[in-house]
């Protein structure tokens, strides 16, 4: 809502700015990372990069803006897709004969 409702009034504002807060959260977990043991460290940047995979392919697959460009991609690629018609006017433009009467035969082997 807030890209999509700018104008729109908000009473609630984050006590001492937007940096104040953020930064003291993001000191005090470094302190409590410091306890840790190796092992549990090691588990924590794992299940991390797991879940980062996970959340970013999710995006991915489910961005509206990818499935649009999909779409048109298959668009133009269905124009590039050969028809009956302009084949037999490609042959026309060539001063090549095409006789569409023929009817396929079998071939013998």
């Amino acid at each position: 809502m807030y890209y999509t409702h700018r104008d729109m009034q908000r009473p609630f504002q984050v006590p001492f700015g937007p940096w104040l807060i953020p930064t003291v959260g993001a000191l005090l977990c470094i302190l409590l990372m410091k306890g840790i043991s190796k092992e549990t460290g090691y588990r924590y940047l794992v299940w991390t990069g797991i879940g980062q995979i996970v959340y970013f392919s999710y995006g991915y697959w489910h961005s509206k803006r990818r499935q649009r460009k999909r779409v048109e991609s298959l668009n133009s690629a269905v124009e590039l897709v050969p028809t009956i018609s302009g084949v037999v006017g490609a042959y026309a433009d060539n001063g090549s004969e095409v006789n569409s009467n023929i009817e396929p035969t079998e071939s013998t082997a």
